[in-house]
């Protein structure tokens, strides 16, 4: 008996994991959050909790989908509970959640302790991964240990080797431009952006795995040199927060950020030069299906221009109207037969 009842023991565990795998409607979640339904799977895990409120995988789905659907304070207890009381998948996934939930309502120390507890864990490639992109991109690493924070309205500037009067003058700068571009979208974020101003561009690469100047719009959080235009990242942040589900295209979504980078950088002449370069000509249809198949020297010139001719002739209404889904499909039911319209003339000056 002494030695049966241990394994007796782990056999009941792994039928409880079974039944609890093969059960209807924690499938039924999964399924709905894979799909992105947030708020459909909110409603349903509610009302499954009821009937079975210890229920792990229920709990684990309900808060990461509160998170995903911008409730982070409801997130919290529940994501909580599973981390404290589960020892499988679900603890890692939930205290990663646990983490960004904690961020994004600017507590850093539970964040970041809770983040790496997910790191530690170690128990699944894509919990590990997501906590540990989370850590690295919200700041914790060693490495942003010694940069001086600068706190403005909107922003919490975080700068790398940077002095006071140079620090000031860049959090003014992207103050004003925040002002600015928000006056025409009018977006509401969650949070203050986290502004991580890199000076060194190895630097950069070495932490990140990528080169600055991107931007996280479900996190507030940007990373870019210092030299990057004022605008371009914290556009991403305010037209990444206008609504809950977007389809994003590079035409559009980049397209914006570059009509509305605070720049003077003369785009017509920068697009030419390019098509004259490589006897190329423009096809806005294709670019807009096919954008990674473009080099960036092109498409995002190119794209500030026909956001800014859109702009131009549909107007402020029916633009805001158009960017949650920015598919061609949908420019046609925006903006209606004048789309090709617009698409030919803006063809017309560079082919």
């Amino acid at each position: 008996m002494i030695k049966t009842r241990p394994v007796l023991l782990f056999l009941l565990t792994l039928i409880a994991v079974a039944v609890q795998a093969q059960n209807p409607k924690s499938e039924e979640l999964s399924k709905l959050y894979n799909t992105g339904e947030f708020e459909k799977t909110i409603e349903k895990a509610r009302e499954y909790l009821t009937d079975d409120p210890q229920n792990m995988d229920y709990t684990a789905v309900l808060g990461r989908a509160l998170v995903d659907n911008g409730q982070f304070a409801e997130a919290i207890e529940l994501l909580k509970y599973v981390a404290e009381n589960d020892n499988s998948w679900r603890k890692a996934w939930s205290a990663g959640y646990l983490g960004t939930a904690y961020f994004m309502l600017s507590d850093v120390e539970n964040a970041k302790a809770a983040l790496q507890i997910a790191t530690q864990l170690n128990i699944t490639q894509n919990a590990t991964k997501y906590a540990t992109s989370n850590w690295l991109i919200f700041g914790f690493h060693p490495f942003f240990a010694d940069w001086q924070t600068w706190e403005t309205v909107h922003f919490r500037f975080h700068f790398q080797n940077m002095e006071s009067a140079e620090m000031e003058r860049f959090a003014k700068s992207r103050e004003n431009a925040f002002e600015t571009i928000n006056r025409f979208f009018g977006s509401v974020l969650p949070k203050k952006i986290d502004f991580f101003v890199w000076k060194s561009k190895e630097d950069a690469l070495k932490i990140l795995k990528t080169e600055s100047g991107f931007a996280q719009p479900q996190y507030g959080v940007i990373h870019a040199n210092y030299r990057q235009t004022r605008g371009h990242e914290i556009t991403h942040i305010i037209t990444g927060n206008l609504g809950k589900r977007q389809i994003k295209t590079g035409l559009i979504n980049e397209g914006t950020a570059v009509c509305f980078d605070q720049s003077n950088n003369n785009r017509e002449e920068m697009v030419k030069t390019w098509l004259k370069a490589n006897n190329a000509k423009v096809d806005i249809k294709d670019i807009w299906a096919n954008w990674q198949k473009y080099p960036q020297e092109l498409t995002y010139p190119l794209s500030g221009l026909f956001v800014e001719a859109l702009l131009s002739r549909f107007g402020k209404e029916k633009f805001l109207a158009f960017i949650d889904n920015q598919t061609y499909e949908n420019a046609i039911k925006v903006f209606g037969s004048e789309t090709d319209k617009i698409i030919q003339e803006f063809e017309n000056r560079f082919n």
